[in-house]
C-alpha cells in the first residue's frame, strides 16, 4: 500500500477525501451522511473512514477570531475532531492559512496541463496580517502553484476599512477595502431573497433582467479592477443606489460586472505568468454564465475544477500534502 494522505475541510461543505500515492481513492460530503445541508463538520466521515492505514491527516478551515461566537464555535467543533483523529493515533498537518492554495492544488494537480496557471477566486480565504490590519486572500494567481499575486481585502471589518484608507500596492500584494466578488453574490442574493449561499440562483435570475439601469459594479483604480463602495455586506439589503431596483435588474448587473472583472482576472493571469493553460477555483467559478463568457472572450485553454467550492479543499489539502511530504 502507497502513502496515503487524508484531508479534512471544515469550511462550508465539510469534506474528507483520501490520497493514496497522488490519486484520488475516496472522497464524500458530510452532508451525505449527516442530511444537512452544507453541514460545515466532518465527524461522522472522520470516525467510519479514516482507518489505521492512513499515514496523516490535513486539516483545512476558513474561520476566524474576529467572528467571536463562530469562532468559538467552530474551535469546539475542530477540537472534537482532532480529539478523533488522534484517538486512531494519526498525524495532523494544519492547512488552516493555506485556503487558496488549497484551493490551486485541487484545480493544478487535477487537471489535463503539466505546465499551468492558477486562478482563485471566491468570498473570503484566509486571514492574512499586513502592518497591524487584518486581511483575508479574494483573489490569487499561482505560477503552476508558486504565488505571484494576491489581492487582500478588509471589507468583513469596518474599522479596518478605515484604518487602511486608499488601496494600495504592496510587491506582488494588493490591499483594499472592496468587498470580494463572492461576498458581492451572497449581498445580492440576500437583496433578491435568496439564501446568501445561493449565488446559482441569483445567476440565473440575472437572465431575466434588462440593462435599462447599467451600471458597473467593477472599474479598473488603482490599477486593479475592483468592485465599486456601492456594494458591501450589510444586515440591511432592502435598497441600493440610492433607489429601489427589480430584482432581475440588480442581479443582471451584478452577473455582467462579475463576468467582465472575471474577464480581466483570467487576462491579467495570462499576462503575469506568460501561460495560456489556466486553471480556475474557488467558488466564484460555479458561475457557468462567466466561464463560457470566459472561454467566448479570451483566448486560453481553460480548466474549470469541478470541486471548484470549498469541499474540494479536502483533496487539494490533501494532494498537497502528498508532494510536499515527498520532497522532504
Amino acid at each position: 500500500m502507497g502513502t496515503r494522505i487524508a484531508g479534512i475541510n471544515l469550511s462550508k461543505n465539510g469534506s474528507l477525501a483520501i490520497i493514496n500515492d497522488g490519486e484520488i481513492e475516496f472522497y464524500l460530503e458530510e452532508e451525505r451522511v449527516s442530511r444537512v445541508k452544507r453541514d460545515r463538520s466532518a465527524k461522522m466521515l472522520a470516525l467510519e473512514y479514516l482507518d489505521d492505514n492512513i499515514d496523516a491527516v490535513t486539516i483545512v478551515d476558513c474561520y476566524t477570531k474576529y467572528y467571536p461566537k463562530k469562532f468559538i464555535q467552530r474551535t469546539k467543533e475542530k477540537e472534537a475532531l482532532c480529539k478523533i483523529v488522534r484517538s486512531k493515533g494519526i498525524p495532523i498537518l494544519d492547512y488552516r492559512h493555506r485556503h487558496h492554495e488549497c484551493h490551486a492544488a485541487n484545480a493544478y494537480f487535477n487537471s489535463p496541463f503539466d505546465d499551468a496557471a492558477v486562478l482563485v477566486m471566491d468570498g473570503k480565504g484566509s486571514v492574512h496580517d499586513h502592518n497591524k490590519l487584518r486581511f483575508c486572500e479574494t483573489e490569487s494567481i499561482f505560477d503552476n502553484l508558486n504565488p505571484i499575486f494576491k489581492h487582500y481585502s478588509t471589507f468583513w471589518s469596518e474599522s479596518e476599512c478605515k484604518k487602511l484608507g486608499e488601496p494600495f500596492w504592496d510587491g506582488c500584494h494588493f490591499y483594499s477595502d472592496r468587498t470580494s466578488i463572492g461576498q458581492a453574490f451572497r449581498t445580492i442574493s440576500r437583496y433578491c431573497g435568496f439564501d446568501e449561499l445561493d449565488a446559482g440562483k441569483t445567476m440565473g435570475l440575472s437572465a431575466y433582467g434588462h440593462p435599462a439601469t447599467p451600471i458597473n459594479l467593477w472599474n479598473e483604480e488603482y490599477g486593479h479592477s475592483i468592485c465599486s463602495k456601492d456594494i458591501r455586506p450589510r444586515k440591511d439589503s432592502t435598497e441600493y443606489y440610492g433607489t429601489k431596483m427589480l430584482e432581475a435588474d440588480v442581479a443582471y448587473n451584478l452577473q455582467k460586472s462579475a463576468e467582465k472583472h472575471a474577464i480581466y482576472m483570467v487576462k491579467k493571469t495570462i499576462e503575469l505568468t506568460k501561460n495560456k493553460n489556466v486553471c480556475v477555483s474557488g467558488g466564484f467559478f460555479l458561475n457557468c454564465v462567466a466561464n463560457y463568457s470566459i472561454i467566448k472572450n479570451v483566448d486560453v485553454n481553460l480548466y474549470v475544477d469541478p470541486l471548484a467550492y470549498d469541499g474540494g479543499l479536502a483533496i487539494g489539502s490533501a494532494i498537497l500534502a502528498y508532494y510536499e511530504t515527498r520532497s522532504i
